[in-house]
């Protein structure tokens, strides 16, 4: 059975969008993949093992079928919803950014690997503290309005810290005296 050149023209793929990184790149495609619209990522996987051959690819390319793309690209392009019904807790309404109202935020917690870094080398005792980020006007507030507790050995970070700082100066005491014993003995 023969095709025609119409039906061979809707199957053919045909790139969508183009991401510079992954996880946006992810983002997308499963948005597309649990509408039930076939896609796939070009050259993922090359510049996962190399970042640096991403513009020289032409970035990651989000491709869909040819006959699927315009209902891909308007499932794309829909806003965020103003609230959803989460199943076994009920309705949730997307936070919005104070200033402008937009519904276009994000969450910016924890950077572990550099607030852990400083804590050990001594840093400053506070950690990075959980903002929301306005992708509109870039105003970045709180996650909570409520005020941190006024006892130190309450709040979790700082509890954290606290043992890292105690590890931090047990491990210097260790490494003296055995220095020290190591000297002596000489």
């Amino acid at each position: 059975m023969a095709i025609t050149d119409a039906e061979y023209e809707n199957q053919r793929f045909v790139v969508l969008r183009r991401f510079r990184d992954m996880p946006d790149a992810f983002l997308f495609g499963s948005v597309l993949d649990s509408a039930g619209i076939e896609c796939y990522l070009a050259d993922e996987n090359t510049i996962r093992m190399d970042w640096f051959w991403c513009d020289f690819l032409g970035r990651i390319k989000l491709c869909v079928r040819k006959a699927d793309a315009e209902g891909a690209s308007c499932l794309l392009n829909e806003g965020v919803p103003e609230k959803f019904d989460v199943e076994g807790v009920g309705e949730y309404l997307q936070p919005r950014c104070p200033v402008c109202q937009s519904l276009e935020v994000s969450f910016r917690g924890l950077n572990k690997a550099v607030d852990y870094t400083s804590a050990l080398l001594g840093g400053p005792w506070r950690l990075h503290r959980s903002l929301w980020e306005c992708n509109a006007c870039r105003h970045r507030w709180p996650e909570s309005t409520e005020k941190p507790p006024n006892n130190f050995l309450i709040a979790g970070s700082s509890i954290l810290l606290f043992v890292m700082a105690i590890e931090t100066v047990l491990g210097m005491l260790i490494a003296v005296i055995v220095t020290l014993g190591a000297a002596i003995s000489r």
